[in-house]
């Protein structure tokens, strides 16, 4: 819902102080320009990697325990890279990959991929009606996408383009049906994502369970419980119900349920 909302776009939050900090019980939203917006209660979406690089932003301090959930989660690199076809040419002839193609530990491209990353790729080819197109979807993490991401960023146009179709060639080009000289397998388009680089996005995608983590469920419940007493409230992702943590849908139920127990907590 947007009406009789006040959204404000190109502004960057800098500070949010508690109830505590203020006589009139309020939270107070400070921006980069240096305004102060007061509210009865706030809602922080930001990112699990923003809150681990601005805690300092929390006036007062949050909560140790808290504190301690938001560093003790991990928060990934994933990225994804798109390349689309004039036609999804491995869906045709008599053998077809539909879905998910894996191709681990290539040892087939040494000079682009000398440390053998694993690649995986969805096929978006076979989804139904106006949903499928002829676009293969790669996910990539770890050192691969900071190579990746590192590279696209220092390049434009054309040339991010043929490097990118330089180095999954290798993987695409061993799909069913695929011919060096069709048009059809020559790529049209290519995107690549950079959350690497995006600081509001706290430099990485979404949360996730590192090797060696201890009680992770409990940390997410403490970063769900957010800090009432302060009128702070955490929601997004890394505050899910646990089988959609790390997903789109699970930040948007992360937002119903905080908006319900707010309900509940200023009825009480």
């Amino acid at each position: 819902m947007v009406d009789g909302s006040d959204i404000k776009y190109q502004t960057r939050v800098t500070e949010i102080r508690g109830k505590s900090r203020d006589l009139n019980g309020t939270v107070s939203v400070v921006t980069a320009d240096g305004k102060v917006l007061e509210f009865d209660e706030v809602i922080v979406t930001t990112p699990l990697g923003w809150l681990k690089q601005n805690l300092q932003a929390f006036k007062p301090p949050l909560p140790d325990r808290l504190s301690q959930a938001i560093w003790n989660i991990g928060y990934g690199s994933l990225e994804k890279v798109y390349i689309s076809f004039p036609k999804a040419f491995w869906l045709s002839g008599n053998r077809t990959v539909q879905g998910v193609c894996h191709w681990l530990s290539p040892n087939y491209a040494p000079d682009l991929n000398p440390s053998r990353w694993s690649n995986e790729s969805l096929e978006l080819g076979s989804l139904e009606g106006a949903d499928g197109h002829a676009t293969l979807l790669f996910y990539i993490n770890g050192d691969e996408s900071q190579y990746i991401a590192s590279n696209v960023r220092s390049l434009s146009g054309e040339e991010r383009n043929l490097f990118l179709v330089s180095f999954f060639k290798p993987y695409y080009s061993r799909l069913p049906s695929y011919e060096e000289e069709s048009a059809d397998c020559t790529p049209d388009a290519c995107f690549s994502t950079d959350w690497l680089d995006d600081d509001l996005a706290g430099n990485g995608s979404y949360s996730n369970f590192q090797a060696g983590l201890r009680g992770g469920d409990q940390d997410i419940i403490a970063m769900r419980a957010g800090v009432p007493a302060e009128g702070i409230w955490l929601a997004g992702e890394h505050t899910a119900p646990f089988m959609a943590l790390g997903t789109v849908t699970g930040a948007y139920l992360s937002g119903e349920d905080v908006a319900k127990r707010i309900v509940g907590h200023m009825a009480e």
